[in-house]
């Protein structure tokens, strides 16, 4: 009988299938698989994806700040790999706390554009502000493009990024150097995500103008010493699709021409409207911002936007638009919201079928139909996140059931029960709440 085979039946697969198997390993290990064997000596050189991460190369001292010495190894890691690659690189990444010399980012960039490269990712934990080079903005083969990092460009070219899909920034500072150049020359970007501290003494003006933008994503806030600052985000995206704002400033947005955007999340943080001067201010800025998106047909409110539109003066103030198209609203913390307001709010959405409470109900409900009436005519579905069992839930379930006239499903989830007992005993106590739907299934997760 023969003994077990000894035969490296992997080192006899084609190269391809090689490097596509070292191609899910970090680049690190991927590398070290070259002494191997005189076959797999070189395969490495050929990987599409090279990743590179501090974490993962070097040892941290005690203080998990990175040795100058062990820095320096880890770029001359990097440095050798990108010599060495020999094929078209698909992605490149770059992820670690500083660098000891800068200047080599601009030679790796170039490298991974010289390579045909079309994922680009950088992030830096570093104050200084890099240059990064020229032919980063006009390589035709780049289609994502990821920084999270201070740079600057000394000479815009005339078209930026002349393939890049998608654009994501991460900066320390934002201000009217910031211009809107940057995005108003990428012929072909369809999403783009800005986040960053806004300074400045004067106001600061974001222009943000794009004919091919269909996810736009803005997460931008002032210092919390510096809530004085005033800035403006304006958008013109004709064919804009969905918008994300999470605005912890405030600031103030002004959009023109979104045919298109069929999604909303509108986040304000609650501390900069308690610290700014004028709530009802932002409470307005709001106003007019959902004024302009009006005829979307998926909308998300935070607790701090629907405590921003507490401050309006509903009984006084018609300027609350209504929103036609309007078929699912997301909404945290409603008890941020008192109940005239929340009634003017949802009496603005006549098609609305999808309500989400992801904060859930647990506050006082004195009069649910003053509030809620006017939805369960046409709502179908609503959902109650973070569900306890207290007794102000259990009271406006049981509403809500009863007199939901269409309602097809009712989804409730969340993990403490400590008050009523277990899930399954909540369970069977709702289930025995009168139905005004004889279709309604009730699910609890």
């Amino acid at each position: 009988m023969n003994g077990p085979s000894t035969e490296d039946r992997i080192s006899c697969l084609p190269n391809a299938i090689l490097c596509h198997i070292l191609s899910f390993l970090p680049t690190k290990y991927a590398v070290a698989t070259c002494v191997l064997s005189s076959t797999w000596k070189l395969v490495w050189t050929s990987l599409p994806n090279l990743c590179f991460d501090d974490r993962l190369c070097l040892e941290f001292q005690r203080n998990l700040d990175l040795s100058t010495v062990a820095s320096t190894r880890f770029e001359n890691f990097v440095h050798r790999v990108l010599l060495s690659a020999s094929g078209n690189i698909n992605k490149f990444s770059l992820r670690c706390c500083g660098l000891v010399d800068s200047s080599r980012l601009k030679l790796w960039v170039s490298f991974a554009t010289m390579r045909n490269v079309r994922e680009i990712e950088i992030s830096l934990n570093d104050d200084e502000c890099i240059e990064l080079p020229h032919c980063i903005y006009t390589c035709k083969t780049l289609e994502v493009l990821k920084l999270d990092m201070n740079f600057f460009i000394k000479t815009p070219p005339t078209i930026f990024f002349p393939s890049a899909k998608i654009l994501h920034v991460i900066l320390n500072t934002i201000d009217n150097n910031f211009s809107d150049w940057l995005f108003s020359k990428c012929p072909a970007l369809e999403d783009l995500s800005i986040k960053g501290y806004i300074y400045g003494t004067d106001s600061v003006t974001l222009n943000i103008p794009s004919l091919t933008l269909k996810r736009l994503r803005l997460e931008l806030e002032a210092p919390e010493e510096d809530y004085i600052t005033k800035y403006k985000v304006i958008i013109r995206a004709p064919n804009l699709e969905q918008l994300y704002i999470r605005d912890h400033g405030p600031g103030l947005y002004v959009v023109h021409e979104l045919h298109s955007l069929t999604k909303a999340v509108v986040d304000y943080g609650i501390e900069c409207i308690l610290d700014y001067d004028s709530p009802e201010d932002v409470a307005q800025a709001v106003v007019d911002m959902l004024r302009d998106i009006k005829n979307i047909k998926s909308l998300s409110l935070s607790s701090g936007t629907m405590f921003a539109l507490d401050r309006l003066d509903y009984a006084n103030d018609h300027s609350f638009p209504t929103f036609p198209f309007l078929n699912r609203l997301e909404v945290e913390g409603v008890g941020a919201c008192g109940w005239l307001s929340l009634a003017h709010i949802f009496s603005r959405m006549p098609k609305l079928e999808s309500i989400v409470f992801e904060e859930g109900v647990d506050f006082e409900w004195p009069e649910p139909s003053l509030a809620l009436g006017c939805l369960l005519s046409h709502v179908k579905i609503i959902v109650i996140g973070e569900f306890e069992g207290e007794e102000n839930e259990m009271k406006l379930i049981k509403y809500l059931l009863k007199n939901g006239e269409v309602l097809n499903a009712m989804i409730i989830g969340g993990e403490q029960f400590q008050r009523r007992g277990s899930k399954e005993e909540v369970y069977e106590q709702i289930l025995l709440f009168e139905r005004g739907s004889k279709t309604c299934q009730v699910r609890v997760l």
